[in-house]
């Protein structure tokens, strides 16, 4: 099964459903999914596909490699609805909602869901074809509860670039973007470094946790104790979104 893709990319596919709207009822929505799954109906199924991926649905869909799979889990379903799990990201300062309808188990230990997209209140709509399977430590990193509205600033990261110890580089990083850098930080590509222009702050591994560090015009600086990757991820995001983060850790001059 394919893998849950970032908020971003999700934001972008919900760009083409219909806006405006109520959400509705994303257990309601999930159910329609499956049944049009369980029973192959091709006409309500594209009722909640977004418009970049209605064409590819037609009459021999649920025998194809997408579809068929999919179709499998769904005879399976017995009905009820286990949970629901909601989480928020933004695009372009427009707020994108992801449901995650847990719904059976998979025979491979992950937990089978309807994914549902809503971009600012619009209608539900399935992401990608609506079934994936994912792991439960996934699903759980959601909320039992939509996320509240928000009148959050936009932060302005057109400031901020980010390179990587494998050369790669990044101008004008989302904070998501460099928490995914964060977690892909391992032994061959081993420290990244987020520049501002008052200077930087960069993470190392290391056997013992993450070294981190930072540079200003009052000199370079270390952290005395190592860091977890969520210490690390709480100091990053914080600089970058303009936050208090100096007091996340003693430093010591280098």
């Amino acid at each position: 099964m394919k893998k849950l893709l970032s908020l971003a990319f999700i934001a972008i596919i919900t760009l083409f459903a219909c806006q405006g709207m109520a959400q509705g009822n994303a257990e309601n929505v999930a159910t329609d999914v499956i049944n049009a799954y369980k029973n192959k109906d091709v006409t309500l199924l594209k009722k909640y596909l977004t418009s970049i991926m209605v064409y590819d649905v037609n009459d021999n869909f649920f025998d194809s490699s997408d579809g068929k799979p999919l179709a499998e889990i769904a005879e399976k379903w017995d009905g009820t609805i286990k949970e629901i799990r909601y989480s928020k990201g933004d695009m372009m300062g427009k707020t994108v909602l992801l449901a995650s309808v847990y719904f059976s188990d998979n025979p491979n230990g992950n937990i089978n869901v309807v994914i549902l997209t809503s971009y600012e209140k619009s209608d539900w709509k399935a992401f990608a074809f609506g079934i994936e399977d994912i792991t439960k430590e996934e699903f759980e990193q959601g909320s039992k509860e939509i996320p509240e509205e928000t009148n959050d600033v936009i932060i302005d990261h057109s400031a901020f670039s980010i390179e990587m110890a494998n050369g790669d580089a990044f101008e004008n990083p989302s904070t998501e973007k460099l928490i995914e850098l964060l977690k892909s930080l391992d032994d061959d590509n081993f420290f990244l470094i987020l520049n501002s222009k008052r200077g930087f702050l960069q993470a190392s591994t290391s056997e013992k946790g993450f070294i981190v560090q930072y540079s200003d015009d009052t000199g370079m600086f270390e952290a005395e104790a190592y860091f977890t990757f969520d210490m690390l991820n709480d100091i990053f995001e914080a600089y970058i979104d303009s936050k208090e983060w100096k007091e996340k850790a003693v430093w010591v001059g280098m």
